[in-house]
């Protein structure tokens, strides 16, 4: 099967190459544990380094800021092959339709599948799930989910969705289907060891894949993310 790479320092070995393509990945965590910054540095590496075009929207915050944000990160580079879109821009190139005033998420499958008619995109990300929702009257959130999920699969595009989780809550996604819905499930964790908040990975589920169930020490350096394993921590 042909797969994504993570550009996360020794992941992609243990996840038989990387993520399987065409698959939808939920990345999903408390607030501070990084998740827009490694949905990022995915699109932003494969970009780069893997010649692969990305489409990065961010629902909360402009996409001058964030861009911004991710520079502070060390991932300044230009490259023609990742946009950046804020919700400001999906509403002024889906201009008033009344379809779409109280639902942003047919809004934002709208503004993709409009986009693909004129460009392709080899991944996507969408920062966060929760904006969607909270932007959007629901009446029935399974089948909203379920129908938007199955949406997005049938574009083939390899896609992020970044999911909000709560202290003391054990469901990644807000509805609670979103993790039967999802091909994978990128858990990111806070722990506090004595006075300092440490990071964890782990792969908590990945079809197609024979993946580690280990949660992992994941740091930033530089430019770049970096597992450490239990092995390594014990040397």
């Amino acid at each position: 099967m042909e797969r994504i790479k993570t550009y996360i320092e020794r992941l992609d070995e243990r996840l038989e190459g990387g993520i399987p393509k065409g698959t939808i990945s939920l990345i999903c965590g408390v607030a501070g544990c990084m998740k827009s910054s490694l949905a990022y540095s995915i699109l932003y590496k494969n970009a780069v380094e893997g010649n692969l075009k990305g489409l990065y929207i961010t629902l909360e915050q402009d996409a001058q800021s964030f861009k911004k944000q991710m520079e502070v990160l060390g991932l300044r580079e230009e490259s023609e092959k990742l946009t950046i879109v804020d919700h400001k821009m999906i509403d002024k190139e889906v201009g008033v339709n009344m379809r779409f005033e109280h639902n942003s998420i047919k809004k934002v499958k709208y503004y993709v599948d409009d986009l693909l008619k004129r460009e392709e995109y080899d991944l996507i990300a969408i920062d966060p799930l929760n904006a969607l929702y909270s932007l959007t009257t629901i009446k029935n959130p399974r089948g909203e989910a379920h129908l938007f999920f199955e949406e997005l699969r049938e574009t083939g595009i390899t896609s992020f969705l970044i999911s909000e989780m709560y202290q003391g809550d054990n469901r990644f996604g807000k509805y609670g289907v979103e993790e039967f819905l999802a091909d994978a499930i990128i858990h990111l964790e806070l722990k506090r060891e004595r006075d300092i908040l440490e990071r964890y990975l782990g792969i908590v589920k990945m079809r197609y894949t024979n993946h580690h169930l280990q949660y992992f020490p994941l740091f930033y350096n530089r430019d770049k993310f970096i597992i450490y394993t239990k092995e390594e921590l014990e040397l």
